[in-house]
């Protein structure tokens, strides 16, 4: 007999909740048998049911028991969403401009103006897409608006939180899961993205949802055919939501090959399943002179990054690595390394480290992990974990620019080896052990939380500007000073404007089209609404009103052209980070 038996002896008290926790509902799910041997205890996404096989449990008792090991979990969950709700309402009432494109294609959708495949401007990014429709049901419920707009993401935020923790306790067992969802919700790399509607969210979405399908192939003995078609169908979803992913999804087919998983019918049913799901993509590009295939296999990697020399690789695991780890990855880096950032990144190599020694002081166990099933110990699942992360690094190493985004895939299975460095040191029987693990734990607290609260106490967007020597920037604008904005331009009646690059999709979202909005002046010629969609622009011979940063390079231009136009000198009106110039009308 294989599994557990569970007795039916109740329990009650913190006793129930402690066998729930650890052992009754399956803490781990590779268990000794009566006979001493280790054997699998069936789980959902394996071979059989979700519990462990016993013949002298009930039903009710099993079921009470899974309840309660499942409090801990239920309790996280409903903190996470209450947090992340009061920095939604707090924090996050504006808009940068790629999310106010989508919001936009969301408004255009309800309206019935247009239905896009990808997101307005780019031939790729069909996630953004996606994200447009769930807020096109979102404003015809509640109307068109900002949060009503990234309520959707943090309501997918909570989606593919659950998903993690069911992921990770089917490898680790509910203990790690736990202390694994804790690590991701505190991570600050992840923490603005529970808010950016930037086509992300499904991409989180089918992370764990592919590599929990992806266990589930390796792990069964005999898997039948339309599992590798489900597997297929949803790797083609994917990878025409967000190409981003497509490295991750390679790893996955390709350990199945090594592992002598793939038959010559199950590549096919998986091959057929993929061409299903992504057939729109190659529809578009057969209709469309293979635009989006030559954007990202051409166009976006066609000068990648000297990854393999030396000056790169000390900048990606020096100089942006601790950026990254910190809670500015909306798009580009700043200048400065957070502090918050540097604790993180040790933490991460901490974590990875730890896994990899007991391999490199037995290489032997690497190909015995490449040729055995990975759920046979905690070594062979840390080490496929720790591939999967690797295979969300090569984006990110390969790009010509590397962006934040492009490695955010990776938080997902560092945080689940974090997890396990957590409760391997904290059930250790050392001393020392136990008061490192307490470190990290506190460390990794005190970090989230502090980020979070930051996050709630600053409205504010972040996206890119010119800086005086006019190269590209990251900045902070706060929501005080696009409310100014708006208000002034209300009050004032004025319903065109010229506004810099970052404040063109913004102030046309958030005055609901209602205010003309371009850039052309400042020589940004770009127009991502589709030819089929009308766009209201600024006549150049009328409009004299400028939106740009107080400290743009374009002042002395915009300032002389007003000057020129009005009878007298320009009408200048500060909004902190922003400045609105109008000309005067002549007399």
């Amino acid at each position: 007999m294989s599994g557990i038996c569970l007795e039916n002896k109740p329990r009650k008290g913190l006793r129930a909740w402690w066998d729930g926790w650890r052992g009754a509902t399956g803490e781990h799910p590779w268990e000794k048998s009566v006979t001493g041997e280790q054997q699998p205890v069936r789980r959902s996404l394996g071979e059989g049911g979700s519990q462990p096989t016993c013949p002298a449990a009930s039903p009710a008792g099993m079921a009470s028991k899974c309840a309660l090991g499942h409090l801990p979990f239920l309790a996280l969950l409903a903190t996470v969403a209450i947090s992340r709700f009061v920095v939604l309402f707090l924090s996050q009432t504006h808009v940068h401009s790629d999310e106010a494109i989508i919001g936009l294609m969301g408004k255009h959708i309800m309206e019935g103006r247009y239905f896009p495949l990808y997101m307005y401007g780019q031939p790729y990014n069909a996630c953004a897409a996606w994200e447009a429709y769930l807020a096109a049901i979102v404003f015809a419920l509640f109307g068109v608006g900002v949060v009503q707009l990234k309520s959707c993401i943090v309501v997918l935020s909570l989606v593919w939180f659950i998903l993690f923790y069911r992921l990770a306790s089917l490898l680790y067992g509910q203990k790690i899961a736990w202390w694994s969802s804790l690590v991701l919700a505190l991570l600050p790399s992840l923490f603005k993205w529970n808010f950016q509607v930037r086509g992300y969210s499904f991409y989180f979405y089918a992370i764990p949802l592919l590599t929990a399908l992806f266990f589930s192939i390796e792990s069964a003995a005999v898997c039948r055919l339309r599992k590798f078609f489900i597997f297929g169908l949803l790797c083609g979803l994917s990878v025409w939501g967000l190409e981003l992913i497509l490295t991750l999804v390679a790893a996955f087919w390709i350990l199945l090959a090594v592992r002598r998983k793939l038959s010559l019918q199950a590549l096919s049913a998986g091959f057929g399943g993929f061409a299903v799901g992504y057939l729109p993509a190659i529809l578009y590009n057969l209709t469309h002179h293979l635009e989006n295939w030559r954007w990202v296999f051409l166009d976006k990697t066609s000068t990648p990054s000297p990854v393999f020399h030396l000056l790169t690789v000390a900048r990606i695991f020096l100089a942006e690595l601790p950026k990254f780890f910190g809670p500015d990855t909306v798009l580009w880096y700043y200048p400065d390394v957070p502090l918050i950032g540097l604790m993180f990144y040790a933490i991460a190599v901490a974590a990875v480290i730890a896994i990899l020694i007991p391999l490199l002081k037995a290489p032997v166990k690497i190909a015995n992990t490449l040729g055995r099933n990975a759920l046979q110990n905690d070594e062979h699942r840390d080490f496929l974990v720790f591939i999967l992360a690797l295979a969300c690094f090569i984006p990110y190493a390969t790009a010509a620019v590397r962006v934040p985004s492009y490695f955010l895939g990776a938080c997902f299975f560092l945080s689940l080896l974090i997890g396990r460095l957590l409760c391997r040191g904290l059930d250790s029987a050392s001393r020392s052990s136990r008061a490192w693990a307490i470190v990290l734990l506190l460390m990794i607290l005190a970090g989230g939380v502090t980020v979070q609260v930051q996050t709630a106490r600053q409205n504010q967007i972040e996206t890119l500007t010119l800086n005086p020597s006019s190269k590209l920037m990251m900045t902070r604008i706060s929501g005080a000073d696009l409310d100014a904005v708006e208000r002034h331009l209300t009050q004032n009646h004025i319903d065109a404007a010229w506004a810099t690059v970052s404040f063109i999709y913004p102030l046309i979202f958030e005055t609901g089209e209602k205010l003309a909005v371009s850039g052309e002046i400042f020589g940004y010629h770009q127009h991502v609404y589709p030819s089929a969609v009308a766009r209201r622009v600024p006549d150049p011979a009328s409009c004299e009103v400028f939106v740009l940063e107080s400290d743009s390079p374009f002042m002395p231009f915009v300032k002389a052209r007003c000057a020129g136009i009005g009878g007298g000198p320009p009408l200048v009106t500060r909004c902190g980070t922003l400045t609105i110039v109008e000309a005067q009308s002549p007399k």
